[in-house]
């Protein structure tokens, strides 16, 4: 039992084996929190665009049905 205990305490938590595989998940980690990020931001920047597309449609069917509404002759003048 003896034995045991000193084995435990050979487990160095500032040795390159223990520090390697957290590397690992730290890059990872980070990557995956930029991937979403950017995901976000595609996402706003799409959205924002259709937005701005539907509210020009919207416009030009606006203008569009007012020119019919107003008649050939008020055009010819």
């Amino acid at each position: 039992m003896l034995f045991n205990l000193l084995e435990v305490s050979a487990l160095n938590p500032l040795s390159w084996q223990n520090i390697k595989p957290t590397f690992t998940i730290l890059w990872q980690g980070l990557l995956a929190i930029f991937v979403v990020i950017g995901l976000i931001i595609v996402a706003v920047k799409l959205i924002t665009f259709f937005v701005k597309k539907a509210e020009n449609a919207g416009k030009a069917r606006k203008e569009k049905a007012n020119n019919l509404s107003a008649g050939p002759e008020d055009e010819e003048r």
